[in-house]
C-alpha cells in the first residue's frame, strides 16, 4: 500500500455527522462505510475508509478480554463484520492510520484493533489505544453512552502493561476517585457508576478505600429524602467498598437499604391511594427481602422482624386493593402472518430501550389455566385417543412417560397430558409468531447489555438478593439469541424463585429424611404446593408444570438438571419461550413503577434529583449504554 494518507479523507466525514466529541464507534463506522461506497472513493481513500469502517462497526466488549469484539447486528445466523475479519493488509493500514487520528474515540478502537489483531509487541501502539480510551471525559450523558465501556476497557488494556502500567493504573484510578469524592445529588447515578467501575478495575489504598465508603455513605443520607432509589444504590455501592470489614454498619446499611423500599412505596400512596397500590406491593415485596437478609441476632436487637410482619400485613392489604383495580383484556384470534406484523410494530419505534423492553416482555399475557382446562376437556369429548396406551420417548430414546388408557370418559391423566400438549404448542405459536419476530426488531433497534439487565434484575422483586448478575446474565444471553445458555442458567434460578416466594410468605420448603437430614423440595413438589398457585396465579404455574417437570412435554427442568438437555431442545422454541417467561417475571413488578417515576421526573426542578426511568441509566433515557 503506497501513497500518502490524508487525516481529511476521514476527519471531514466526521465533521459533517456533527457527532458528539466521544461516541461509541459502532456509530461513527455509519458514516465511514457510507463514505466508502461513494463514487468519488477510490484507490488509497477507498481502502482507508473501507478499513476505518470494518475496525469500528464491532459493539465493544469492555470487559471480555478474549472477544473484545462483537458484531453490531446478528440473526438468522448472518452478522455484520467485526475487527477479526480484516485483512493483514488492512491492518498494516491501520496501524499506519492510528497515529493520524485525532478523535479520540476513533483513535481508541484503531489503536486496539490494530494492536489486538496486529503487533502485540507494539507497546507504543497499546499505549495510545490505553490514552485514547481514558480521554473519554467524565460526564454523566458521556459515561452513559460510551464513557464507562471506554475507561473499562482502558483498565483491561492498562493491566497488560505489567509494572510500566502502573502510573497509568495510579492516574485513571485518581481521576475516578476524585469524581466520587465531589460527588452531588445533582450528578444522579454517574456517581455510582464512577464508583462501580473504580471498585472493580482501580487501584485504591485501604485510606482511600474508607474514604470512598464514608462519601458514598453520605451521599445516600442526603439522597433518601428526596430520592431513594438512588439513595440504596449509593448504599449498596458503599457496601461494596466496605466488604467484610464492619459487619454492623453493612447491617445498618441494609436496613437503610430496605427503609429506602418503604419510602418508595409511601410516596406511591400519597401519590395516588388507588393506582398507588400497584406498585406499592413492589416496593414492600423488596423491603421484606431485603430485610430478611440481614443476621436474625441483628433483627432482633433492632426489632426488624415485627417491622418485617407489618410489612406483610401492609402487603397483604396492598395486593388486595390491586386485585381490585385489575381487569382482563382478551383480544380476538388473529393468523400468524397478523402476529408476526403486531408483535413487530409493537416494539419498534420506542426511543427509550426500557420502554421498548417492557412491551416486549409483555406481547402476551399468561394461559388462562380455567379456558384451557376447559378447551382440553373439550377436546377429548368424542375422542377415542384417549381410550390407546400412549408412550412418550426421549430423544436419546428413553422411555420418559406412559399412559395405561381408559375405556370410559377421560381421566384426569388424559386431560393433564392435553393441557400439555397446549402448553407446549402456545409456546411454539407465540414463539414463531410474537416472540422470535418482536426480538429482532428489539435487539436491532437497541442494545442490551449484561449490566443493563442486571441492574434491571437489581429492581425487580422477583430476583432473589444476591442472584442478579446471574439473572441478568442469563436474561442478557436470551436476548443474544443464546437460548440454550440462557435457558440453563435460568432455569434453576427460577426454581429458586419460587422456593424464596414460598419462604416469604412462611411456607416450609424443606424435607426431612429418616435421619433428620433437611433438604430442599424439588421443583414439581413445589409447584404441586396450593401456596404456589396463590403467589403465581393458576395460570403461570400450569406453564411451569407443562414446560419444566412433565416427561410428556418438554421437561426443560430436569433436562437442565441432569445434563441432559442437548442443543435441538436448548435452541427449541420451548426454551425461547421459557426464558421469555423468565423475562415476563423480572419485567411485570418493575414496568408500572418504573412508569410513575418517569413520571414523576418531568416535574422536578431543573439541577434537582431526577428519579430515572430506567435501571442504572441516565434519566435522559438516551437508551445508548450503560
Amino acid at each position: 500500500m503506497i501513497g500518502t494518507i490524508d487525516p481529511s479523507w476521514w476527519e471531514d466525514v466526521l465533521a459533517a455527522a456533527s457527532l458528539d466529541p466521544y461516541e461509541s464507534p459502532d456509530l461513527l463506522s455509519l458514516h465511514l462505510d457510507r463514505a466508502a461506497a461513494d463514487p468519488s472513493a477510490t484507490g488509497l481513500r477507498k481502502q482507508v475508509l473501507e478499513a476505518l469502517a470494518m475496525a469500528s462497526s464491532a459493539m465493544l466488549n469492555a470487559e471480555d478480554w478474549l472477544e473484545p469484539f462483537t458484531p453490531a447486528i446478528q440473526m438468522g445466523g448472518k452478522r455484520t463484520v467485526v475487527p477479526a475479519d480484516l485483512g493483514v493488509d488492512q491492518l498494516a493500514l491501520l496501524t499506519r492510520i492510528a497515529p493520524l487520528v485525532e478523535r479520540d474515540d476513533l483513535r481508541a478502537r484503531v489503536a486496539d484493533v490494530a494492536w489486538v489483531y496486529g503487533d502485540r509487541a507494539d507497546v507504543e501502539m497499546l499505549d495510545r489505544a490505553i490514552d485514547a480510551y481514558r480521554a473519554a471525559p467524565l460526564t454523566g450523558p458521556v459515561w452513559f453512552a460510551a464513557g464507562r465501556d471506554a475507561w473499562v476497557r482502558a483498565f483491561e488494556l492498562v493491566a497488560r502493561r505489567g509494572t510500566d502500567g502502573h502510573a497509568r493504573l495510579q492516574e485513571m484510578s485518581e481521576a475516578l476517585r476524585a469524581e466520587v469524592l465531589a460527588g452531588k445529588l445533582a450528578d444522579d447515578f454517574t456517581t455510582v457508576g464512577f464508583s462501580e467501575t473504580l471498585r472493580q478495575h482501580g487501584r485504591v489504598g485501604a485510606a482511600e478505600r474508607a474514604e470512598v465508603c464514608g462519601a458514598l455513605f453520605g451521599l445516600a443520607a442526603k439522597a433518601a429524602s428526596v430520592n431513594p432509589r438512588l439513595s440504596r444504590h449509593l448504599e449498596r455501592e458503599a457496601l461494596g467498598w466496605l466488604g467484610n470489614s464492619d459487619a454492623v454498619a453493612a447491617n445498618a446499611a441494609t436496613e437503610r437499604i430496605a427503609q429506602t423500599y418503604v419510602a418508595d412505596a409511601d410516596a406511591r400512596i400519597q401519590a395516588d391511594p388507588k393506582a398507588g397500590a400497584l406498585v406499592e406491593g413492589h416496593f414492600l415485596e423488596k423491603a421484606i427481602a431485603v430485610l430478611r437478609t440481614i443476621p436474625r441476632s441483628y433483627r432482633l436487637a433492632n426489632g426488624l422482624d415485627v417491622f418485617i410482619d407489618a410489612l406483610r400485613i401492609r402487603l397483604s392489604e396492598s395486593r388486595e386493593s390491586s386485585m381490585e383495580q385489575m381487569m382482563r383484556i382478551q383480544s380476538d384470534p388473529v393468523d400468524l402472518a397478523d402476529a408476526v406484523s403486531y408483535a413487530r410494530s409493537q416494539v419498534s419505534g420506542h426511543p427509550d430501550k426500557f420502554d421498548a423492553l417492557a412491551t416486549f416482555a409483555m406481547l402476551a399475557p399468561p394461559m388462562d389455566e380455567v379456558s384451557t382446562r376447559a378447551n382440553a376437556e373439550n377436546m377429548l369429548v368424542g375422542s377415542i385417543s384417549h381410550s390407546f396406551p400412549s408412550s412418550t420417548f426421549s430423544s436419546d430414546f428413553r422411555k420418559v412417560a406412559s399412559s395405561p388408557g381408559s375405556s370410559g370418559q377421560p381421566d384426569e391423566i388424559a386431560v393433564w397430558a392435553e393441557i400439555v400438549r397446549t402448553v407446549h404448542l402456545n409456546a411454539q405459536l407465540l414463539g414463531t409468531g410474537v416472540i422470535r419476530p418482536a426480538q429482532e426488531v428489539l435487539t436491532t433497534e437497541h442494545q442490551f447489555s449484561r449490566q443493563y439487565m442486571a441492574s434491571l434484575c437489581l429492581e425487580s422483586p422477583t430476583v432473589p438478593e444476591g442472584h442478579e448478575r446471574l439473572w441478568g446474565d442469563g436474561l442478557a444471553l436470551g436476548l443474544g439469541g443464546d437460548y440454550g445458555a440462557a435457558v440453563s442458567v435460568l432455569i434453576p434460578q427460577l426454581e429458586q424463585v419460587v422456593r424464596v416466594m414460598l419462604k416469604r410468605r412462611n411456607v416450609h420448603t424443606l424435607f426431612v429424611d429418616e435421619h433428620n437430614v433437611e433438604s430442599e423440595k424439588s421443583l414439581n413438589v413445589l409447584l404441586d404446593m396450593t401456596e404456589t398457585e396463590q403467589i403465581f396465579g393458576a395460570g403461570m404455574v400450569m406453564e411451569m408444570k407443562a414446560l419444566l417437570v412433565v416427561q410428556s412435554g418438554p421437561n426443560l427442568r430436569n433436562d437442565v438438571a441432569h445434563g441432559l438437555l442437548d442443543d435441538a431442545a436448548g435452541w427449541s422454541y420451548s426454551a425461547l419461550y421459557m426464558w421469555w417467561f423468565c423475562l415476563r417475571l423480572v419485567m411485570w413488578p418493575v414496568i408500572e413503577m418504573l412508569e410513575r417515576a418517569r413520571q414523576e421526573a418531568a416535574q422536578v426542578e431543573q439541577g434537582s434529583v431526577v428519579l430515572s426511568g430506567e435501571p442504572d441509566t441516565p434519566p435522559n433515557g438516551s437508551g445508548r449504554g450503560e
